[in-house]
Formats: structure tokens, C-alpha cells, sequence
């Protein structure tokens, strides 16, 4: 009997021992911003900005997902305080290596990802996605 249960136990703690394979990864989103400076021209006082987070993600497909949601988070900002970013210009996602994702995720998954999100937001009431003008153009530049 305390054999059964030993071994019943032993099984138990194998098969809930995760595989660290299968277990999020780090990745981290970082979106090219182009900043207000303090003056009243674009030309010389438009600082270069980078926006930098940290999301966990199953898949590079996932986190680069995440990044695109993050980057029409932006697109939102910017329609709400046109003052603080003048304009979203590049997704760049990296694994934990450093190493650029988006080369590891075909073009039609990538377009599959921003298509999905823009269905979303035409179904859903996303504040300010009606007054965003050409939404769906400016999240395409995310590929």
C-alpha cells in the first residue's frame, strides 16, 4: 500500500513538472516615437523617443501580438495628446537574446496579427478609434 502511494505520489510530481521549454519567454517591445520638442517648428526640435516594455509571451508570434497592441495603444495616445508624440514610427520586438523576432514570423502571420487586431477594434468601442484618422493605415506600419 505505501508503495502505491509512493508511486502514485512519484507520478504526480513528474507529470506536474512543467517543461521550462514550453513556459513564457521574455521579449521586449520597444516603438520609435517621434517627440514635441519645446519649440513651435517640427524641424529641429523633434526629438527621437523610444518607448520600451518588458511583456512575457509563449511564442514570438504572441509577443510580437502584444507589440502591435501596444503600438495602436500609442496611435490612441497620440489622437488624445497630440502635444506629447507627434507620430508612431517603428515596432521593433527582441527576444532575450537581443535578437530581432519579427525575422522568425512570416509576413502573412504578420499581416494576419494586424488584420485580426483591426477587426477587433472596428467591432469593439475602443475610445477614440473613430476620431483616429486612418487608423488602419497607421497600425500597418507596425509590419
Amino acid at each position: 500500500m505505501k508503495k502505491g502511494i509512493f508511486l502514485l505520489w512519484c507520478i504526480t510530481l513528474f507529470g506536474c513538472s512543467g517543461d521550462e521549454s514550453a513556459a513564457n519567454k521574455r521579449y521586449v517591445l520597444s516603438i520609435a516615437l517621434e517627440g514635441a520638442g519645446g519649440g513651435r517648428s517640427a524641424g529641429p526640435n523633434m526629438e527621437e523617443q523610444i518607448d520600451v516594455d518588458t511583456v512575457t509571451a509563449p511564442s514570438p508570434l504572441e509577443a510580437y501580438s502584444k507589440g502591435v497592441q501596444r503600438y495602436a495603444a500609442l496611435l490612441m495616445h497620440i489622437q488624445q495628446f497630440p502635444d506629447s508624440i507627434k507620430a508612431v514610427k517603428e515596432l521593433n520586438v527582441r527576444d532575450e537574446q537581443g535578437n530581432d523576432i519579427k525575422q522568425s514570423i512570416s509576413q502573412k502571420q504578420r499581416d494576419s496579427v494586424i488584420m485580426n487586431f483591426i477587426q477587433f477594434a472596428r467591432r469593439s468601442t475602443i475610445p477614440y478609434y473613430e476620431r483616429v484618422k486612418d487608423f488602419e493605415l497607421k497600425l500597418m506600419t507596425a509590419r
